[in-house]
């Protein structure tokens, strides 16, 4: 699939919208799949020596943690942990970039944002 296409926008909409719609869980499912990766967990909680983030992937348990539920619904929030997902699972960890992470999730919006106006 062609990035830009009409097929791949369609999908990055669909993802924002379950997201948006408390879906969490079915999005990193489509996503996973999308991109064929072991899917994630998801957990709200925190992680000793990360209470104060929002978010953050741990990749020794594929696990996804945020830090309140109300963030479940926060597409930015589980896109950019989901790239670091992504990221573990196909490189070596020490190359996880802040900076892709949030491209990758700003992509996603950009494309519901288009679609929803």
């Amino acid at each position: 699939m062609k990035l830009g296409s009409e097929a791949d926008s369609a999908f990055r909409v669909g993802i924002v919208r379950m997201i948006l719609d408390g879906r969490a869980e079915e999005a990193l499912h489509s996503l996973s799949v999308h991109f064929e990766v072991e899917e994630p967990d998801l957990q709200v909680g925190t992680v000793k020596r990360h209470r104060k983030v929002l978010a953050v992937y741990v990749h020794k348990e594929k696990r996804i943690y945020v830090s309140k539920s109300d963030l479940l619904r926060n597409p930015f929030v589980i896109l950019h942990e989901f790239y670091h997902h992504l990221r573990a699972s196909q490189t070596p960890r020490n190359e996880q970039v802040e900076k892709r992470a949030d491209s990758f999730a700003l992509a996603y919006i950009r494309e519901f944002q288009q679609y929803s106006s």
